[in-house]
């Protein structure tokens, strides 16, 4: 009888999509800029089993920062302008040796910047009374000594940062 035309479906050809697809994939992996993960580093002390017994400190061993919510730092209750932060942890380093304690307290409500602003500034002040003490010791600064004699080093010079969160309404916990 009669015959019957197959009609063709025409298609698209995704051969030709896939190849872009890819190509785009592979253009904006390699523009576009991965940042690396940014924060303070610290080393923590080993968690030790034993019960561990308060100590007495002489107040006028610690210096306290204060930050408060509008983003304000006071030392021991007095204002201080972020440029002084670092030149107030060097002197008190100075004058209390090891003895020294820097105490932070941070209000819950206080900016991020604040806060990483007034940490940048205590590690500075550390790594300029490292590098002094390096300068000192070995006569070079503290990144062209070895690894030993930079051990030495963070032994005399220690960081001892304490951090207190206020709970809400500026008291402490």
């Amino acid at each position: 009888m009669f015959a019957r035309r197959h009609r063709r479906s025409f298609g698209l050809n995704t051969t030709s999509t896939a190849d872009i697809s890819f190509v785009l994939l592979i253009f904006f992996l390699v523009t576009t800029s991965m940042d690396q993960n940014k924060g303070l580093v610290r080393q923590l002390p080993p968690m030790e089993p034993t019960e561990q017994t308060p100590t007495e400190v002489d107040r006028r061993d610690v210096l306290t920062f204060a930050l408060a919510a509008n983003g304000t730092v006071t030392v021991d209750g007095k204002p201080v302008a972020d440029k002084d932060v670092a030149a107030r942890v060097e002197q008190h380093v100075t004058s209390r040796g090891l003895r020294h304690i820097i105490a932070i307290d941070i209000d819950p409500d206080a900016e991020y910047q604040s806060y990483f602003q007034l940490q940048n500034s205590i590690v500075e002040a550390y790594r300029q009374l490292r590098d002094a003490e390096a300068r000192r010791r070995y006569g070079r600064p503290m990144k062209g000594c070895t690894a030993a004699e930079r051990d030495q080093v963070r032994q005399a010079c220690p960081q001892r940062i304490v951090e207190n969160y206020m709970e809400k309404g500026g008291s402490r916990p």
